[in-house]
Order: structure tokens, then C-alpha cells, then sequence
């Protein structure tokens, strides 16, 4: 492989990697986000059971801190799933009146998680801890007056769990196609380098091809232009040959007739 040809590599290998890892990142957030919500639907199903069990008996006339069916209902939705830690009933200054834990009765709860309840309009959720989330939900009086929270506090093993399941699968298939991908790019870009390399070949072929032909063409023109005048020369050296030899042949003829003559005269 050539130099072209392991930049060509590198580049295949880069991009598929940035736009595999980042598609892989979107996926575990989302996927993340998806199970977390899904988490805490369920337990907002059981946060708003209470707080309509709870509003019904204020919309009676009964007390806050007097009703009797809300410690049952409490008790059996905390058994009711797995993921629940445990349910408390709060009062608006913050002070546990109901709770599946039933020494939590009476005590208070975190004065920065009664600050969250207390801005946040609807639900509030928040997490403590990596382990452990909390989801509240207001119950409101006959005079739509806030009388206290339904707190939800539950374990978010589950969410951890499948989380590392997601990671694995997905690490997985990522570098399957991660692999399958750059092969097929790499491949792609080499054949494409290959193909370039074939055409600059034949244009300068070509290119040369149109240039020798001219001057060959001029080189055959210029032998064929001074082949008839070599001819011509030819020609006129030999009649100039014969011309010479013609008039010597006759000159030699009359000096011949002249000493003749002179001989005859004598001998008379």
C-alpha cells in the first residue's frame, strides 16, 4: 500500500469512528432518558393514586393529619413494585405525617428537598444520590390550597442495570460497524484513488499522442517537399552531362574534318 493509500485508510478510519461514537453517545442518552421517564411514570401512576385519595377526604372535611384510610393505601403501593424505598406524606412545612416507614412519622424531611417542592408548580423529581430518586407530588385542598406532598423516594438499581446491558449491546454492535464500515469506505476510497490514477494515465497518453502526431506529420511533409527537387537536381545533372559530352563529341568531329582537309591541299 501506497502513502496515498494509508492516508486514504486513516481518513475512512477517522470519520466512520467520529460518526459511530457520536451516533452511539445520542443512543445511550436517549435510551437513558427514555427508561428514566418511563421510571417515573410509574411512580408518578402511584404518586397521583394517593393524592386523590388524599384530596377526597379534604374535599369531606377531614383533617390533613387525621386520615385514617391514606397509612393502608401507602403501604400497600409500597409493596405493590419492587423499585419503591418508600412512601411518606408530608405536610406543607415539610413535617412526615403518613410513611411506610413508620418511624419516619413525626421527623422532617431534608430542608433543601422541601425548597424544590416548594418552587417546582406540579411534579418535582430530583436524585440524591446515584442509587436512590424522588418524586413529589402536590395535594391540594378544597380551597385549591397546597396541604402537603406525596413523596415517592425509589431505587434506580433497575435503571443501572439495564443501562449496562444497553452499553454492552451497544458496544458491541458499535464496533461491529465501526469495522464493517471503515472496510467498506476504505475500499470504496481506494477504488475511486484507482480509477483517478487510470484516467490521469490515459489523458496523458492521449495528450502525448496528439502532440506527436503534428510533428511527426511536419517531419513526413518536410521529406516528401524535398524529395521532387532532389529529382529535378538529378535531372539536370545528367542533361548537363550529356550536354557536355554532346558538344565534345562534336568538337572532336570537326578538328578531324580540318586536319583532312589541310592534308589533301598538301598533297596537291
Amino acid at each position: 500500500m501506497d502513502a496515498l493509500g494509508k492516508k486514504l485508510f486513516w481518513l475512512a478510519f477517522w470519520v466512520v469512528g467520529f460518526a459511530v461514537f457520536t451516533t452511539c453517545l445520542l443512543l445511550y442518552f436517549k435510551y437513558q432518558s427514555v427508561f428514566s421517564g418511563l421510571q417515573r411514570d410509574r411512580v408518578l401512576m402511584v404518586a397521583s393514586e394517593i393524592d386523590d385519595i388524599a384530596e377526597k377526604n379534604l374535599s369531606l372535611g377531614q383533617d390533613f393529619w387525621e386520615i385514617a384510610t391514606l397509612q393502608d393505601v401507602i403501604e400497600r403501593r409500597r409493596e405493590s413494585d419492587t423499585i419503591f424505598i418508600g412512601i411518606d406524606v408530608i405536610g406543607v412545612e415539610g413535617k412526615i405525617a403518613y410513611s411506610t416507614e413508620l418511624a419516619r412519622i413525626g421527623t422532617m424531611i431534608a430542608p433543601d428537598w422541601l425548597a424544590m417542592f416548594s418552587r417546582s408548580g406540579k411534579v418535582s423529581s430530583l436524585l440524591p444520590s446515584t442509587n436512590l430518586a424522588v418524586v413529589a407530588s402536590p395535594i391540594f385542598n378544597s380551597f385549591n390550597l397546597r396541604a402537603g406532598y406525596a413523596v415517592i423516594r425509589y431505587d434506580r438499581a433497575v435503571e443501572h442495570q439495564a443501562m449496562a446491558q444497553f452499553t454492552q449491546r451497544l458496544l458491541f454492535v458499535g464496533l461491529g460497524v465501526f469495522v464493517a464500515f471503515t472496510l467498506i469506505l476504505f475500499l470504496i476510497l481506494f477504488k475511486l484513488k484507482n480509477n483517478v490514477e487510470k484516467a490521469l494515465l490515459i489523458a496523458t497518453a492521449m495528450t502525448e499522442v496528439a502532440i506527436a502526431e503534428p510533428l511527426s506529420d511536419l517531419h513526413h511533409q518536410g521529406h516528401a517537399a524535398s524529395h521532387p527537387l532532389a529529382d529535378e537536381m538529378t535531372v539536370i545533372n545528367v542533361q548537363e552531362t550529356r550536354a557536355r559530352q554532346a558538344l565534345a563529341t562534336v568538337a572532336g568531329v570537326d578538328l578531324n574534318v580540318i586536319k583532312n582537309g589541310a592534308a589533301g591541299q598538301s598533297a596537291f
